[in-house]
C-alpha cells in the first residue's frame, strides 16, 4: 500500500510554513517503481506531492464490527496515522493504515495526525470479503421493565407511595 501526501507552502503565514494533507491510497506495489520509500512526485512553487510506499493493512477479526460500519457509511474511509516532527513542520510521515474507526480515533485521542480518505474499490472489495467471513452482529436484546416499587427495597428505600 502507498500514500500520496502533499505539502502545500504557505509563505505569507507567520505560524507554519505549509500543512500537510493526504490526497489518497494506492493498493499494490507501486513504490517499487519509483524506487523508494518515499519519493518526491511533484514540486512546484506551491506544493510538494510524495508518494509513501511500503505500508500495509491488517485486518483483526475483533475489530470486524469497526469495518462493517466504515463500509455501511455513505463514505468509506481508509485512516492514514503520521507522525511529525515538532521542530520541523516539513517531515511528517505515514505509519499505519487503518480501516477502523476505533483504531483511528485511539490515535487521534493521542494527538497523532490522522488523515481520512476515500477507499479505493479494490480495498473495499478486501474488507468487504473480511466482514462476510468473520462478523457476527450481536443479537438484540430487548430490556425488560423492572417493578419501580420493588427496585425501591432493593436499593434499601423503605417509602411508600
Amino acid at each position: 500500500m502507498s500514500v500520496l501526501m502533499r505539502y502545500q507552502l504557505t509563505p505569507n503565514n507567520v505560524w507554519s510554513n505549509g500543512q500537510w494533507d493526504v490526497n489518497g491510497v494506492v493498493v499494490g506495489e507501486i513504490g517499487e517503481k519509483f524506487g523508494g520509500d518515499k519519493q518526491v512526485i511533484r514540486n512546484d512553487t506551491r506544493n510538494r506531492e510524495y508518494l509513501c510506499a511500503g505500508l500495509t493493512v491488517e485486518l483483526y477479526k475483533d475489530d470486524a464490527e469497526s469495518y462493517y460500519h466504515n463500509l455501511m457509511s455513505d463514505n468509506p474511509k481508509a485512516f492514514v496515522v503520521c507522525r511529525t516532527d515538532e521542530t520541523d513542520d516539513i517531515q511528517c510521515e505515514p505509519f499505519l493504515v487503518t480501516l477502523s474507526y476505533g483504531e483511528a480515533t485511539s490515535y487521534m485521542e493521542v494527538d497523532e495526525l490522522v488523515y481520512s480518505v476515500a477507499m479505493p474499490p479494490e480495498l473495499y472489495r478486501w474488507v468487504e470479503q473480511f466482514v462476510l467471513e468473520h462478523y457476527v452482529p450481536e443479537k438484540k436484546r430487548k430490556r425488560r421493565r423492572e417493578n419501580w416499587k420493588d427496585a425501591g427495597k432493593r436499593a434499601g428505600h423503605n417509602e411508600t407511595v
